[in-house]
């Protein structure tokens, strides 16, 4: 996660950014607090000051209809820019903004804060809010999902049935998956381990 690519924007988002919040969202014990402080501690300049102050107004509010009348009053004018509003200039156009960030991932970042990391909350506001608002609940759905907060069984029983999708499938088969290639991965460190302690070195596993 240290490792992530903050200052690259892909279709005018910042991929690394929304990666780590994610991130520090599966860690065990995370909070939608910790989640922000991870990102800020990688976000750079603009999208850091975004972050910052979106998260910092965010926090005076606990339902997201209250806090809707300050995030949609004052639209982050020193902050953030809309991916459908103002073009950047020249010098920017293939580089990140210096001053400037996406509004998506800030404004879903206070939506996590707002809703105490709850995804019903969290999406149920950034829906609300308007403008790139399927953006914006993609990614404070994805955040709250990480830290644990499940998908209401009423919107995933008629998401499935109107998509004609079975939505559980998926996830159990990525579950299986992911166990074999933990078991592999464990199995291939102890072979590793013997060989090593064949040569007259100490285990690493104890």
């Amino acid at each position: 996660m240290s490792r992530a690519r903050t200052s690259r924007r892909t279709a005018g988002r910042r991929p690394g950014s929304l990666a780590a919040a994610v991130a520090a969202a599966c860690a065990p014990g995370a909070t939608a607090d910790s989640v922000v402080a991870a990102c800020l501690s990688l976000a750079k300049d603009g999208t850091r000051a975004a972050i910052e102050k979106v998260c910092e107004v965010a926090s005076r509010y606990t339902d997201f209809e209250s806090a809707l009348f300050s995030f949609c009053g004052r639209r982050w004018p020193r902050t953030t820019r809309s991916a459908r509003t103002t073009a950047p200039p020249p010098w920017e156009q293939k580089n990140p903004s210096r001053l400037h960030a996406i509004e998506e991932l800030p404004v879903a970042l206070g939506m996590v804060v707002v809703a105490g990391g709850d995804f019903r909350h969290a999406v149920l506001g950034a829906v609300n809010y308007g403008r790139d608002c399927d953006s914006i609940a993609t990614m404070a759905g994805a955040v709250t999902g990480a830290l644990g907060s499940p998908v209401p069984q009423d919107w995933s029983k008629t998401v499935a049935e109107a998509s004609r999708l079975d939505l559980w499938e998926p996830a159990a088969t990525l579950t299986v998956v992911t166990r074999e290639v933990f078991a592999h991965d464990v199995d291939r460190r102890r072979a590793h381990e013997r060989a090593f302690a064949e040569l007259g070195g100490a285990g690493c596993s104890d």
